[in-house]
């Protein structure tokens, strides 16, 4: 058994492996077993590579220079001028138009997303109307903390029903928050996301305490969706 041909087949599998689940990749089918084979067998390529590079490293260097001049040959100018611009273009993300064509092929993820809600309590001692806020935060507040504050139609803070927490760690999660009203309708909520010193804020007004739920109408990039039950 020549050493020279097992590295050859074995190159020749693994880079047809590669590009299958390249292929795969690039239509946005990542399931799990996908991208370990095509991780597994880049490993396994490169490793093969190198052999096939220092077996035929005497032909290589003869693409690369002239044996008479020692010039270095057009072939190798020419080559490595396109990989650098494959890879200045890559890194300054001009081709990812080319790399993201392929979401066209992907079938939609049915599967449910996980929106994580962090639960608060307060003012479950003074007296009012009990309620349950809950915000869930559009893309431009996700890492951003969360005050909520009731106000008459003038804009007077009443009184406030959350303050963000300046000290917590991570990502703050969504809010539902049960706490209780005690300003008389109509009345306007002012939810104001505190992110790196930045504050944008959202007003919406509550005319009823009937019992129910009423729905607060969304905010682009800043509320996803959002509802006040009445209890």
């Amino acid at each position: 058994m020549k050493n020279k041909n097992l590295i050859s087949l074995s190159v020749a599998i693994a880079f047809v492996l590669l590009s299958m689940t390249g292929i795969l990749l690039f239509v946005k089918q990542k399931a799990h077993f996908i991208e370990m084979t095509h991780t597994i067998f880049g490993l396994v390529f490169i490793g093969f590579a190198i052999f096939h590079i220092l077996n035929n490293w005497d032909s290589i260097k003869a693409y690369s220079k002239d044996r008479k001049s020692g010039s270095i040959k057009k072939e190798l100018v020419v080559a490595s001028l396109i990989t650098g611009i494959i890879l200045v273009l890559s890194v300054t993300e001009v081709l990812e138009p080319v790399a993201e064509f392929g979401r066209i092929f992907a079938s939609g993820d049915k599967r449910p997303q996980t929106v994580n809600f962090a639960e608060k309590k307060t003012l479950d001692s003074t007296q009012g109307h009990a309620v349950v806020l809950l915000i869930q935060k559009g893309k431009e507040t996700a890492f951003s903390g969360v005050t909520v504050e009731v106000a008459d139609t003038t804009g007077k803070v009443l009184e406030t029903l959350l303050a963000a927490d300046k000290e917590m760690k991570g990502p703050p999660a969504n809010l539902l928050l049960q706490t209780k009203i005690s300003s008389a309708v109509p009345f306007d909520l002012i939810l104001s996301f505190s992110h790196e010193g930045k504050t944008k804020k959202v007003t919406r007004r509550v005319s009823s305490l009937v019992t129910g739920v009423q729905g607060l109408a969304k905010e682009n990039g800043l509320i996803e969706r959002a509802y006040l039950e009445i209890q």
